[in-house]
C-alpha cells in the first residue's frame, strides 16, 4: 500500500457491545468485585465484538424466518 492509500485508508473500527442486547456498557464495582453492566437492560453482561453481534442477530433471524415456513407447511 503506498502512502497516499494509507493516509486515505479509514482506520480499523472495532467496538465492543454488550452480548445481551447490543448496547455500550459501563463497568462498576459491586460487592468488591468489577462487573460489566449493560446500559439498555442493566443486566451483567459479557462483552462481545459489534460485528459478531450482529452476526449471531442474523443467524437468529435466519433460524426464525425457517421455524415460521416450518409452521407454515403444516
Amino acid at each position: 500500500m503506498n502512502y497516499d492509500d494509507w493516509k486515505l485508508a479509514s482506520p480499523d473500527y472495532s467496538e465492543e457491545v454488550s452480548e445481551c442486547c447490543g448496547a455500550e456498557t459501563s463497568e462498576e464495582t459491586i460487592e468488591e468485585e468489577d462487573v460489566i453492566l449493560c446500559d439498555s437492560c442493566g443486566e451483567e453482561c459479557v462483552l462481545i465484538d459489534e460485528e459478531e453481534y450482529k452476526y449471531n442477530r442474523w443467524e437468529s433471524y435466519q433460524e426464525d424466518l425457517a421455524d415460521e415456513r416450518r409452521h407454515e407447511e403444516r
